[in-house]
């Protein structure tokens, strides 16, 4: 029950997302327009098949990483956390049902400061059981250089799941806003090429 409560409340944030941007997600008119003007730039190297009817297609990068058990989190403190760094084009890995692990995409994005990009999930990988994100589904127009999104990939489901580099494995949504972002990057995760564990080092709002 847990599991489809889980599902159903991202589902509902992207549905009400929608409806607080009045409708302003772009079709692949609009997206394969803004990436030949440069409004989106997807790296590093895009193939225009994968552009869907309102969104792109994602694939998996190819390191992972996996946390040791066991170990307290302090969200007021800053720590390091340890993790088994996996490189999928190196060695096999099946995640197993109820594991968490952290990756990245393969594309790089970057958008103007009027275009946000929303991380969502493939009905194929959703009905295994395997979700893409936890959440964290905004990617702001405010990144100076084209970087990856982060994976938070957990297995809901019941199967044994190989993860291989450049699985197609998620959709990236865009949406017009209606002004452009004027704030300044946080820049904790500003040069993201590959995936990135939580940074506990960084206090929030005092990088402005």
């Amino acid at each position: 029950m847990k599991k489809y409560l889980f599902l159903f409340t991202m589902t509902f944030g992207v549905i009400f997302f929608y409806r607080k941007c009045n409708g302003m997600f772009l079709s692949h008119q609009t997206i394969e327009k803004y990436i030949d003007n440069g409004c989106i730039v997807v790296g590093p190297c895009f193939d225009k098949n994968n552009i869907r009817p309102v969104g792109i297609r994602m694939h998996l990068g190819k390191d992972i990483l996996v946390p040791y058990p066991d170990q307290i989190v302090d969200l007021t403190q800053a720590q390091d956390l340890r993790y088994k760094k996996v490189d999928l084009s190196k060695e096999e890995f099946y995640l197993e049902p109820g594991q968490f692990v952290l990756g990245s995409t393969y594309e790089t994005i970057q958008t103007a400061p009027h275009i946000l990009a929303i991380l969502d999930g493939r009905s194929t990988i959703a009905r295994l059981g395997l979700t893409t994100h936890i959440t964290a589904s905004i990617i702001d127009g405010t990144f100076k250089v084209p970087h990856s999104a982060t994976l938070e990939l957990k297995n809901v489901g019941n199967f044994r799941i190989r993860l291989k580099e450049k699985d197609p494995i998620a959709m990236m949504l865009f949406a017009e806003l209606k002004e452009p972002v004027t704030q300044n990057l946080q820049s904790q995760y500003s040069q993201q090429l590959t995936v990135a564990p939580p940074n506990l080092q960084f206090k929030t709002g005092q990088d402005k």
